[in-house]
């Protein structure tokens, strides 16, 4: 049988209205009352109808979480850790978050304001619009890097300083031929890796060609491999790479297996934002390591400030990256 608000006041003896100040949080109760409702809330394991308050408040209740091109971003550990940690900080609220992962639904669920706030996943312009997002009037808080001035506040990891560590690291164990795996251009995190991977080149005075990049339509490593193939044949010279995702080296690592190039011995292999499975795969990937989890955390409890009218005062939140030594790296063969 469902618990009402009505059944904690009656249980602790006090009414409805101080039963609903404790549940928001406000004055006007003392403390040993306040304890002894929360105690019979627990008791009962009263949950409080957030149906019922959404209409007195005007609010939903719900975050959209809102996530382009679906299909593949489930598979790629990337966003699903990223996910966990938005679900754990969700949880420490009274809002339930809802998916989408086609454009149909993610401009059903904005357009009609079914949602009281939006966490969005790497968008790129030509998927949702600037305008049109600006159009929805919901509080917004974007994961990844969107555009270089975004309007809405941004929680991402530092990309160009990432890349710029994997390079450095390839080098100081002596590769000179460094080529680079990136994803499409219109992504902003591709942009920023891309601008990383050439100043730290051009820093340690070495070549820069644009046929050391291959730029790969997806961060979608089934797709990418007979690219993979096709670069690492045609630029045998190459003795390191560096990627944009931990996703895309582990589609180097099969592509080089594919045409006899054993990693590390043939062909040094760094990822990008160290997820999970970095570790466990073999050999294990060497990778820059981010908190995805807390990027997650960090995103939901901007969003959740924003909600309530509180000033962000840093729009642009950037979390460190730092290089980790793993198994896909070591001393090219001719040194």
């Amino acid at each position: 049988m469902t618990v009402s608000i009505k059944d904690v006041a009656s249980k602790a003896g006090v009414s409805t209205a101080s039963v609903s100040r404790v549940l928001s949080g406000k004055p006007g109760v003392g403390k040993k009352t306040a304890e002894r409702i929360r105690e019979v809330i627990e008791e009962l394991n009263y949950r409080p109808n957030l149906g019922a308050r959404g209409l007195v408040k005007q609010k939903t209740g719900n975050i959209a979480v809102v996530v382009p091109r679906g299909s593949f971003v489930l598979n790629n550990p990337f966003f699903s850790t990223i996910l966990e940690g938005v679900a754990k900080a969700m949880d420490q609220t009274d809002y339930n978050m809802l998916m989408s992962f086609t454009s149909i639904q993610q401009k059903r669920l904005l357009e009609t304001q079914a949602v009281d706030g939006v966490i969005l996943f790497s968008p790129r312009h030509e998927e949702l619009s600037l305008e049109w997002l600006e159009s929805v009037g919901l509080p917004i808080v974007v994961i990844g890097s969107y555009l270089e001035e975004s309007p809405f506040p941004c929680v991402r990891p530092d990309d160009e300083d990432g890349i710029k560590q994997a390079v450095t690291a390839l080098y100081n164990l002596g590769h000179r031929d460094i080529g680079m795996i990136n994803g499409p251009m219109s992504s902003m995190h591709s942009v920023r890796c891309l601008n990383g991977y050439k100043s730290r080149v051009k820093e340690l005075e070495l070549d820069y060609s644009s046929d050391n990049v291959l730029e790969v339509d997806e961060f979608d490593v089934f797709k990418a491999t007979e690219a993979m193939k096709t670069f690492l044949n045609n630029n045998k010279k190459i003795t390191g790479v560096v990627c944009s995702s931990d996703y895309l080296a582990i589609g180097v690592i099969k592509a080089a297996s594919m045409i006899g190039l054993s990693v590390p011995e043939d062909l040094s292999v760094v990822g990008a934002d160290d997820v999970p499975i970095s570790d466990f795969i073999t050999p294990s990937l060497s990778s820059v390591h981010v908190d995805l989890v807390g990027i997650g955390k960090r995103a939901t409890v901007t969003l959740m400030n924003l909600m309530e009218g509180k000033q962000i005062r840093k729009k642009d939140v950037v979390f460190e990256m730092k290089y980790i030594d793993r198994s896909t790296t070591s001393i090219p063969k001719n040194k």
